[in-house]
């Protein structure tokens, strides 16, 4: 006869077994633990990422100082759009300035709820073009007590006068010049701020010309301007007489300005 016998756990075989359990519990929970302290570092790493206003403030200051360096006005040209309330009281930059990092810095002190000294009035005064002022760019601020603001064509970009009509108390001014991509504008300078003395006196004025933003676009472009000669007129009344001639240069073309 065969036995067939069933081979049994001795005590101490279960014993092993349980140690065995115990020792990979204790590997589990310290696998655990090393996972938490990974976790807890990285969040004091992200703590320490933080930036403080004081950070974004001192870069956005040194950001906004370089691209709005200048020499002359010339170079000036790129209305820094959302500095203020709009209008001729948002800053200006360079014509060439990359803004990309200026834009991100004031994004990133927006969202923080910093004080990026941006604040201006909101009266939008009338300025002719651009300046470089302090080696910034500035605008051109008109003066109320000017007939015209003192500035010259050459601060602005190149234009083509092709004819110019006496019409009343207004020069219309027919000009060309290259673009097509944005908006453009024209004021009236009196570079000299006074009359040429003979008989009769003399006004050399100019057109200053400038863009929003700077336009690489090629095309011809054609405008009508019209150049109010009444604030010449009070000039010379304040000077002279209620009535009389003023010889008025505008390019190389010259028209008689009789009042």
């Amino acid at each position: 006869m065969l036995l067939l016998l069933a081979a049994c756990a001795s005590p101490g075989d279960t014993a092993d077994t349980a140690d065995t359990a115990d020792t990979a519990d204790t590997a589990d929970t310290a696998d655990t633990a090393d996972t938490a302290d990974t976790a807890d570092t990285a969040d004091t790493g992200d703590t320490s990422e933080l930036r403080t206003c004081d950070d974004i403030v001192a870069d956005f200051v040194a950001e906004t100082q370089a691209v709005r360096a200048c020499t002359e006005a010339s170079e000036c040209g790129r209305v820094l759009s959302g500095t203020s309330c709009g209008c001729t009281r948002d800053w200006v930059a360079r014509g060439d300035a990359d803004t990309a990092a200026f834009y991100a810095l004031l994004y990133e002190g927006a969202d923080a709820s910093c004080d990026m000294g941006t604040e201006s009035t909101c009266d939008c005064p009338e300025a002719a073009g651009y300046a470089c002022i302090d080696d910034q760019c500035e605008w051109n601020y008109v003066d109320d007590a000017d007939a015209y603001p003192a500035c010259n064509s050459d601060d602005g970009l190149h234009t083509r006068i092709e004819s110019v009509t006496l019409e009343g108390d207004t020069l219309v001014v027919e000009v060309s010049f290259g673009g097509g991509c944005a908006e453009h504008s024209f004021a009236t300078c009196w570079p000299d701020q006074a009359f040429a003395e003979s008989a009769p006196v003399q006004a050399s004025l100019e057109l200053l010309h400038w863009s929003d933003e700077p336009d690489d676009c090629d095309g011809l472009m054609w405008e009508e301007v019209e150049v109010d000669l009444l604030p010449l007129r009070a000039a010379y009344q304040a000077a002279y007489s209620a009535t009389g001639t003023i010889i008025v240069h505008l390019g190389e073309t010259s028209v008689e300005y009789r009042f």
